[in-house]
């Protein structure tokens, strides 16, 4: 059973037709008439306690009434889609979507990060990203294809978290020394580390598409999340929405792993060093809240040598992900300079020691 938007507030007060959301103007706009429509950006509100998570995962009924879940048949994405929704093909493969027959317990977006650029600005921005990455084919780089590139807001949940970390581990650090006859001698001093630490964890994101896998989401981070504001219709109208794939409970445990790092990082940071030697550390989590929002993501498809690659952008700041073409030659010749700088600081260690 398909449940639909309801027009109100996404119509064009003109003709009536279904608006469009305009990144370059922020309004919605009608093609049809050219009007265009303000939409009421509010801050965010209080996050939800995680405690109530049982709560807040119960059916939303008013997003529930105004989107439709539909299912790709090709590629298994599962997207919400409009009522106004110009276009009902899949996001990542342009198959035609069918109604999905499995009805989640479905919550509606706390937060959206509208999306900053068109899609004419966006293949320039994908264009001029491509160009500062590394080891580029000469070829692909001086005119990188843009075969098609589709806007799509991707599910994610952001986790705060009050922490009291307990740690105890062991460093070493390297130390060089030189004699009067100029002999070099290296020892190692270790230093044992123990100790209570609070951090404070907000707005820790964890992807929840489909599609795009945590690590690809990484790469095109940060996003700004103070520009989050509440969600409203408007902001996805003739766009994409792809539909949460994990709980918030599977989510957060995503989140704490990704809290971990971090802790362990500041605590680390604390303490001069060369190498970790041995590092445990146990964490309590309080005051756990969490905020379901909607990101902006282009995803970009094109071939190159008979080959073909998605590179994930921002919709937000432009930054382009991986899933780009390398050129063997330039990593070989890359890594050969290195090797060589390296040999040749060794001789040159050699024979200042000779000497």
């Amino acid at each position: 059973m398909e449940n639909t938007v309801k027009a109100n507030d996404c119509s064009c007060p003109s003709c009536g037709a279904a608006m469009r959301y305009r990144p370059e103007i922020a309004k919605l706009f009608c093609e049809n008439c050219q009007t265009s429509k303000d939409i009421l950006c509010e801050a965010l509100t209080q996050k939800h306690d995680y405690s109530d998570m049982e709560k807040h995962s119960k059916k939303t009924r008013d997003w529930q009434e105004e989107t439709k879940n539909l299912k790709c048949p090709n590629c298994g994405a599962n997207v919400v889609l409009n009522k106004l929704q110009y276009s009902s093909s899949c996001p990542y493969c342009e198959s035609n979507l069918v109604s999905s027959d499995k009805q989640d317990e479905s919550i509606a977006p706390d937060g959206i990060i509208p999306f900053l650029f068109s899609d004419q600005d966006a293949s320039k921005k994908y264009v001029e990203g491509l160009k500062k990455k590394w080891f580029l084919p000469n070829k692909f780089k001086k005119s990188p294809p843009v075969e098609s590139i589709h806007g799509v807001y991707v599910p994610i949940f952001g986790f705060d978290s009050q922490t009291t970390s307990r740690y105890v581990g062991r460093l070493a650090k390297d130390h060089t020394t030189t004699n009067s006859k100029g002999e070099r001698r290296t020892y190692t001093t270790y230093q044992n580390i123990s100790g209570v630490h609070n951090s404070n964890q907000r707005d820790v994101l964890v992807e929840t598409s489909s599609k795009l896998n945590q690590n690809q989401f990484a790469q095109i981070q940060p996003y700004y999340m103070q520009k989050a504001v509440q969600f409203k219709q408007g902001f996805i109208m003739g766009y994409t929405v792809e539909h949460y794939q994990n709980t918030v409970a599977e989510c957060k445990k995503v989140a704490e792993q990704i809290m971990m790092e971090n802790i362990k990082r500041e605590i680390l940071s604390r303490y001069h060093y060369d190498r970790v030697v041995s590092f445990d550390m146990s964490t309590a989590y309080t005051n756990q809240k969490y905020m379901y929002y909607l990101v902006p993501v282009y995803k970009c498809d094109y071939k190159f040598k008979e080959k073909t690659y998605t590179t994930f952008m921002n919709g937000q700041t432009g930054k382009v992900g991986g899933g780009v073409p390398r050129s063997g030659v330039k990593i070989f010749f890359f890594v050969l300079m290195w090797v060589l700088i390296i040999a040749g600081i060794i001789v040159i260690s050699i024979l200042t020691q000779g000497d």
